[in-house]
């Protein structure tokens, strides 16, 4: 996989993805962990994911947790006070798409 332009880096760290997780507890049990990762560390942080056990903490910050699935509340909470989209959440099985997200990021439009 091809490294990040200095554009492309500079732009990475200082745009921040947030992820929702799912996976298990050591009970078996679903759980999931809205995660928020700066996008220079979404790669390490996919193949982190396939290697069996992580901890999404090493990667990022973990804004909401609980087990099952998210509430309405919390999701209403991501929502509007981290503009987390769940209708236009996207797949990211792997580094392979984590690096073509980040590649795509655009730096913000300036103001007029």
């Amino acid at each position: 996989m091809s490294k990040l332009s200095p554009t492309e880096q500079i732009i990475a760290e200082k745009t921040v993805c947030i992820l929702l997780v799912r996976g298990e507890n050591p009970d078996g049990k679903p759980i999931f962990a809205y995660v928020a990762v700066r996008a220079d560390k979404l790669e390490p942080f996919m193949d982190a994911q396939k290697n069996g056990m992580f901890y999404p903490e090493d990667f990022g910050v973990i804004v909401e947790s609980g087990e099952g699935e998210p509430s309405i509340d919390i999701r209403k909470k991501m929502e509007t006070e981290y503009g987390f989209n769940h209708q236009m959440m996207v797949d990211i099985p792997d580094a392979q798409k984590a690096h073509e997200i980040t590649t795509n990021l655009k730096p913000p439009a300036e103001e007029e």
